[in-house]
Order: structure tokens, then sequence, then C-alpha cells
């Protein structure tokens, strides 16, 4: 009973990834920026050969490692399996952003349409993330990992993280590109309404 109950949370879990994917390729898709956390992989992608579905792998990847240097031996080994959330999300960015790109469209009300949308399945998928509850999402474990280093609320370590991301988007784009891209009215909003989304969520489904 035990084992197919933690089959059942993980097969939760690697959908919330796929889900998530879509939301995230239906965002970026749009052209008018991308999510907070994913704005510097998406920026990158304008500059070096390789897909932004697998550039957020290895971000994620990175998120992991840190966590290990900041929590040293209080890192549970299950936290290890968070190194799979990168191939699968990097996956199913790549996979749905090559289904939306065959149906894009210059309509503006269109692409925010896109936004809003992939938004609501970014917030659905992190619900479902939460119902599985098994191991953290990289990008969430590491603003727990910074919050529980530096005891401060995990909200405003959120804040302030998203918030680096958008600055660390800025400048790999300015950089490489001698331009601002990827980081648009789309982030703006996506910054703004994930979070109570999520929350909103939360009080329905959990």
């Amino acid at each position: 009973m035990y084992t197919s109950s933690l089959i059942k949370s993980y097969s939760l879990f690697m959908l919330s990834l796929i889900v998530m994917g879509l939301g995230i390729s239906l965002v970026t898709l749009a052209y008018l920026g991308t999510t907070p956390i994913t704005s510097p992989p998406f920026t990158a992608s304008f500059s070096v050969p390789i897909s932004f579905g697998m550039l957020t792998m290895l971000m994620n990847f990175i998120f992991v490692l840190i966590q290990i240097i900041l929590l040293g031996k209080e890192f549970k080994r299950e936290q290890y399996l968070q190194l799979l959330v990168g191939p699968v999300l990097g996956v199913a960015i790549d996979g749905w952003s090559l289904i939306i790109s065959l149906y894009l469209t210059e309509n503006y009300l269109v692409k925010l349409g896109m936004v809003i949308l992939g938004c609501i399945i970014i917030a659905l998928s992190t619900i479902i993330q939460l119902k599985a509850n098994v191991v953290n999402n990289p990008a969430e474990g590491i603003v727990k990992a910074i919050a529980y280093k530096t005891n401060k609320e995990f909200g405003d370590i959120k804040l302030y993280f998203d918030i680096t991301l958008v600055i660390i988007a800025l400048i790999i784009s300015y950089v490489t590109l001698g331009e601002i891209q990827g980081v648009r009215e789309g982030t703006i909003i996506s910054a703004i309404i994930i979070g109570p989304m999520i929350r909103k969520f939360q009080q329905v489904f959990l």
C-alpha cells in the first residue's frame, strides 16, 4: 500500500512538471516576456545554440547544487530527486514549445490571453506539486534553503530571489545582445498574478 501511494505521488509530481512546461511555454511564446524564474535561461537562449528548455534544465541543476552547498549535511537524501526535475521540465518546455509555435499570432490581445492562461496553468501545476508532496521543485527548494539559512520569511526571500533573476536576465540580454529582450510586460504580469492564483487554488483544491 505504501509503495502504491509513493508511486502515485511521484507520478503526480512528474505530471505537474509536464503541465508546468505547458504554462511556461504559453507565457514565453507570447513573446511578451517570460516568468521571472525562467527569465535568465530565456534571455540566454537568444545568444547561445542551446534550447530554452535545456537552459532551464541547467539552471535547475545549479539551484540544486546551491542548496547542497548551503545546507550541507542538512540537505535531505530524498531531495536529490530534485535532479530529475530539470530534465523532465526542460523536455516538457521544448516539446510544448514546438507544438505552440505552430499556432503563433501577432494579435496582442491573444498574446495577453496566452500569458494569463499560462499563469493559470503554472499555478495549477504548483497545486499538483503540493498535492504530490514528495520533493521540492529546485526553484522552491533554493528559496527555502536561503530563507532557512538567513532566518527570513519564505515570501520575502521569494520576492528578492525573483527580482534578482530578472536583473540577471536583463544583464545577460544587454551584454550578449546589446538590448533588452525576454523581459517585458508578461514578466510583470506573471510576477504579480501567479502567487495570488496559487493561494486561491490552495483554498479550493487543498
